[in-house]
């Protein structure tokens, strides 16, 4: 075989290519340092570089995310340690404001001090690293905490000293009265090695609220509550009171009952003095009224933001008169009932209102002038109302009125006497025996465990058909009685005997009549004359004088006599009826009583000179009308008014004098009652009451504007295998009797009626498994089935109910709320007004008890708690119109009550140091010597764990961080043995690969230098 020239250079020159590739690599590598160039050279190897890589990188990102968290904690750190010192120095100023020696203007300065002091931890509480929000939880962003100030509405500004009840208005006007969290509960995390994760932030609601949710701020307005046994008489009458004095009340047999008022303050003292006659039933009852009606306001707007009132004819300005309205009849006192949008409820008082001017004032008045604006439209002759709180409900009026009334109850006069009964033949009545009874002459007052006897008639009918009725009504004991028998019986020519049996202590009455086959018997007499209350003085009522008017002037009632001429020099005593020697009492212009003395009167002409004497007044006599004239000539400027009345007027500031009617003969009831708007705590929370087997029908769809409740009726129920049934639902008071009647098996229909779960409504169950029809329930005759939610047509087994939303009654489980969850109920602190203390709220069960306890527990709070109209919160009113009222929770290990209920804010710092300022305010020491102090404690116990916590998660991102690094160094050495070559070894290796490069290049240069001539030898 030939070897060419040609295979000689190729073979060379491809040699000399692997060696230089080889040095090359090998240059590469000594220059670069690692082992290998490409991932082929040792696929083991590379495997490990990689793996080492992503752990170096990987711990490389913990230190960095560790860095971050140590520099939050840093920044967390150093603000706690600010809040800390902020707390500390307020709980110096609260030691220091909880001195005795210190006046007001001590406290105030103190005071000015703790807001300064809260505006500073708001600052801190916004604190901002880097873009981030470090108290903000996710939502690190945008500042968590805001404030709002009395400027932003809705709060009440006004201040009631302690004890002396002394008001400060808008003490709190330009001071923080809300602090909001924008913020979420969750904490900022990061990674500090595979798998494990570190908390890096501390939440504002758990640093500063404990970590309880954050109730909204109840609101502060003024208005109507509902008129309760428990409101003050002061407050009546639009806040002029009642008039200490007594009442006569006139029953139906004519019989009058003096009952003494004086020591009455409040209705249900009024009340209870009443019933305590035994006469009598007397209460409190809302009827509706004709009020919204007259005005044309009597309207659902649904949800539009306007009302539209009906045009009016005589409504020709906003000067106009009411009286001049609805056809000359006027508009009646009552409430208008007004239900705004946001689900509020809001009455409006319309008493004192004379035109239409003064109706658009009120309600532009209401929640001082927050919730509408009302104007009188001259063109369609009509008011107008607009509806201004933003809210997406269905907004409407309504109008009520509240009344007392007095029932005259079945006479016991007989009863009381052991007295009645029918012997039929029998010739001999005798009293029950009485162990108080010891002789004719024991006072009647005595008998019936005390309880004494009525004062009335009885009536006795004898065997000979004849009937004795005898006047009872002034005895005093047993002989009186016997006395007043015998007296009739004589006066009747009826042969009848009382006597008193010595030997047991009984009357005796004894019929000696002929025996005409009638029973001998004595009964009760039940009059027919209407029920009356009049005052205890009728003189300026019997000269027809007892009357009001908005000019100067007062036209008396014609006057009728028993002796004719009826004119100056009539005697009283002929006038008919005759009034009695007194007083009156005359109010000008000026509201001032001026008492006019006719004890000595005995002519017209004497009651003329008697008012004419008083120097303001001017009395003239009408002989034409025969009725005397009375002004105030003093009324100038249009500054009119005037007033006569009795000297005592009781029975007209309780409404029984004018305006009182007898709807039935046994009944009266009085003028509308009316009260002045009282300062009240508004309820934040709607507590949402689940549905129960004891819920009331009529309490449903309480959002409803109109109808709500049920409109009971028959239903019809088909179950999926056809049978039917019509199920009479009338009658039924709760949801139980619902239930029940649906269940019933003589319905024979296969359903089970039951309350859903999440006690929203109810649920109708099919129980014919597999059946291919239809479960139906439908209406027949009224909206019963729809107004419960059930009304529907379904395949499945189950008609699942809409929700009912019931409101809240006074027989409303606390279980109950909140969605069936139910209150925690513990004790509450109540700052009423000047007064403040704590209230147990430790097991009640029903609302209405919780209601009883919050307004009656201590009549010093004058606190009245009361369901919204909508049955969704419940408010306080001070019930004294000291515009004060704030409920906070208890502390220490009492649950959060208060906020729960909607009545106070969630417990945070803010809250102890707005608590603390307030009370520095009112300079209420006692709260906070008894709160104040104890709350800041708490607040820095707390404050002081997490900052200490903060301080252990510190050390804890120190030491990750240190193991890391040290992982880390690890990695890199085992890194470097795999990846890293070694140096002396590869330039070893070098530089033989450049000596053989090198010795390949000489002896390839003596072979390409090769001529002709050594090819041819």
């Amino acid at each position: 075989m030939r070897i060419t020239n040609q295979w000689i250079v190729n073979s060379f020159i491809g040699q000399v290519n692997r060696t230089n590739s080889s040095m090359s690599e090998m240059q590469i590598k000594v220059s670069s340092g690692s082992k290998y160039i490409r991932a082929s050279e040792s696929p083991v190897d590379n495997a490990l570089i990689m793996q080492n890589k992503v752990e170096i990188n990987e711990n490389t990102q913990f230190i960095r995310n560790i860095d971050h968290v140590t520099d939050w904690y840093n920044n967390t750190d150093g603000a706690m340690s600010t809040i800390e010192s902020a707390i500390q120095r307020v709980r110096e100023l609260a030691v220091q404001g909880a001195n005795d020696t210190l006046v007001q203007e001590d406290r105030d300065a103190i005071a000015k001090e703790i807001n300064e002091l809260m505006l500073h931890l708001i600052d801190v509480a916004n604190t901002n690293i880097g873009g981030e929000y470090i108290f903000a939880g996710h939502k690190s962003d945008s500042p968590p905490f805001s404030t709002q100030t009395g400027q932003d509405g809705g709060f009440n500004t006004d201040m009631v000293t302690y004890s002396l009840g002394d008001v400060r208005n808008n003490a709190n006007l330009n001071n923080i009265l809300n602090v909001l969290y924008a913020g979420n509960d969750k904490r900022l995390t990061s990674e500090i090695e595979r798998g494990t994760v570190l908390e890096k932030s501390i939440n504002g609601l758990e640093l500063f609220f404990g970590s309880q949710p954050v109730a909204p701020t109840p609101g502060f307005t003024y208005t109507l509550p509902p008129l309760e046994e428990s409101l003050p008489l002061k407050m009546m009458n639009s806040g002029n009171g009642v008039q200490e004095g007594s009442i006569i009340i006139t029953d139906q047999n004519g019989v009058e009952h003096k009952i003494e008022l004086a020591d009455a303050h409040r209705l249900d003292d009024v009340i209870g003095m009443i019933n305590a006659t035994k006469s009598f039933s007397a209460g409190i009852e809302e009827v509706p009224s004709d009020t919204a009606v007259s005005l044309g306001i009597n309207r659902n707007a649904g949800f539009s933001n306007l009302l539209v009132g009906l045009s009016d004819p005589k409504m020709l300005s906003e000067f106009t008169n009411l009286t001049d309205l609805n056809n000359g009849l006027g508009v009646p006192d009552g409430y208008l009932n007004i239900n705004t949008r946001d689900g509020k409820n809001y009455r409006v008082d319309t008493t004192g209102a004379t035109t239409v001017a003064d109706i658009v004032a009120k309600l532009n008045a209401v929640n001082g002038g927050a919730a509408l604006e009302a104007k009188f439209d001259m063109i369609h002759k009509r008011i107008e109302i607009q509806d201004v709180t933003g809210g997406a409900g269905e907004f409407a009026i309504t109008s009520t009125r509240t009344q007392l009334y007095i029932k005259d109850l079945d006479p016991h006069v007989a009863s009381d006497l052991g007295l009645v009964r029918n012997v039929g033949p029998g010739t001999q009545i005798v009293s029950t025996y009485d162990p108080v009874m010891q002789s004719e002459t024991t006072p009647l007052s005595l008998l019936n465990g005390g309880k004494g006897v009525e004062a009335g008639f009885i009536n006795i009918s004898t065997h000979d058909g004849s009937t004795v009725n005898v006047d009872l009504t002034s005895v005093q004991s047993p002989q009186d009685i016997m006395a007043a028998i015998n007296a009739q019986a004589l006066a009747d020519g009826v042969n009848l005997v009382a006597s008193f049996d010595a030997v047991s202590n009984r009357m005796v009455i004894t019929d000696n009549t002929v025996d005409n086959g009638f029973d001998f018997k004595i009964e009760e007499v039940y009059g027919t004359n209407p029920i009356a209350v009049r005052e205890v003085t009728t003189l300026t009522k019997n000269l027809g004088l007892l009357k009001s008017s908005q000019g100067n002037t007062i036209v008396g009632n014609t006057l009728t006599s028993s002796a004719l001429p009826l004119d100056e020099t009539t005697l009283l005593s002929d006038l008919l009826p005759p009034p009695e020697r007194g007083f009156m009492v005359i109010r000008g212009a000026d509201k001032e009583p001026v008492k006019i003395d006719l004890t000595g009167a005995n002519t017209i002409q004497d009651v003329l000179d008697g008012i004419n004497g008083s120097g303001k007044f001017a009395a003239s006599w009408d002989a034409n009308e025969k009725r005397f004239v009375v002004t105030d000539p003093t009324a100038t400027g249009g500054n009119y008014g005037i007033v006569i009345e009795e000297l005592v007027n009781t029975g007209r500031d309780l409404g029984f004098i004018t305006g009182a009617s007898n709807h039935v003969y046994g009944t009266i009831t009085g003028s509308p009652i009316n009260v002045k708007s009282l300062p009240t705590m508004v309820g934040s929370v709607d507590l949402d009451p689940a549905l129960t087997p004891q819920t009331d029908l009529q309490s449903l769809n309480s959002t409803r504007m109109s109808n709500p409740g049920v409109n009971l009726g028959y239903i019809r129920i088909t179950d999926k295998a056809g049978r039917f049934a019509a199920i009479d639902l009338r009658g039924s008071q709760t949801i139980d009797d619902i239930l029940t009647k649906i269940n019933n098996p003589a319905n024979g229909i296969y359903v089970e009626a039951r309350i859903s779960a999440d006690g929203k409504g109810l649920e109708i169950i099919d129980k014919n498994n597999g059946a291919p029809g239809k479960l139906e329930i439908i209406d027949i005759d009224s909206t019963t089935a729809s107004d419960l939610g059930i009304s529907g047509r379904t395949v499945d087994n189950k008609l699942i109910g809409k929700d009912v939303d019931p409101a809240m009654s006074l027989t409303t489980p606390i279980s109950a709320l909140n969605g069936g969850k139910g209150v925690p109920l513990g004790k509450v602190y109540v700052q009423s007004g000047s007064y403040s203390g704590e209230i147990d709220l430790t097991g009640v069960k029903t609302v209405g008890e919780m209601l009883d306890k919050l307004s009656n527990s201590d009549n010093n709070f004058n606190l009245q708690a009361w369901i919204s109209a909508d049955g969704k919160r419940i408010n306080l009113t001070n019930t004294m119109g000291e515009p004060y009222i704030k409920v906070r929770d208890a502390g220490g290990k009492n649950p959060n009550t208060a906020s729960t209920l909607g009545l106070g804010n969630t417990p945070s710092l803010f809250t102890t140091m707005m608590d603390l300022r307030d009370n520095l305010l009112r300079n209420d020491a006692k709260a906070i010597s008894e709160e104040s102090i104890k709350n800041i404690d708490e607040d820095l116990r707390r404050v002081l764990n997490l900052h200490a916590e903060v301080g252990s998660k510190t050390n804890r991102a120190n030491a990750a961080k240190e193991k890391q690094e040290n992982i880390t160094l690890n990695l890199k050495n085992m890194l470097s043995s795999v990846e890293d070559i070694d140096m002396a070894e590869a330039i070893i290796r070098m530089t033989e690969m450049e000596t053989a490069y090198q010795a390949a290049l000489q002896t390839g240069s003596r072979i390409m230098q090769m001529s002709l001539l050594d090819f041819l030898r």
